[in-house]
């Protein structure tokens, strides 16, 4: 697959070097430069822009990360640990742990429903809202 797509970069970075010595032969040729001086203006504007292009592709073909042949894409098993921890949560959870929980959820007791009234009395009087 990348051998294909070479061959495709390749052959658009002539067509960019080609388009490129037009542009520099035309304006040459508009502003009075001499036959020998146009040909060789149109060699190094080429040679400048398709080797410069090949370099470039050549170097990103040779630092690109080699593409692993059997893993398969799937879930990240840390994501969604550093969001819990901001909103309050202290504990990390480990991959099973968060299968378990419904998405967003801090608590794991919310997850099968909001607390009985005793249960909410009772957060009411551990944040103070029950003395007077």
């Amino acid at each position: 697959m990348v051998v294909q797509y070479s061959k495709q970069f390749q052959v658009w970075a002539l067509r960019l070097a080609l388009v490129t010595t037009v542009i520099v032969v035309l304006l040459s040729w508009i502003n009075g430069v001499k036959i020998f001086d146009l040909i060789v203006r149109a060699g190094v504007s080429f040679g400048v822009m398709y080797f410069l292009m090949a370099g470039i592709l050549s170097l990103f073909e040779k630092t690109a990360p080699p593409k692993p042949q059997n893993e398969q894409p799937g879930p990240d098993p840390k994501r969604g640990g550093l969001i819990d921890v901001s909103v309050g949560d202290d504990e990390l959870q480990t991959p099973q742990a968060q299968d378990l929980r419904v998405a967003g959820q801090v608590d794991p007791d919310l997850s099968i429903g909001l607390p009985d009234s005793e249960r909410q009395a009772e957060i009411v009087r551990r944040m103070g809202w029950g003395d007077s």
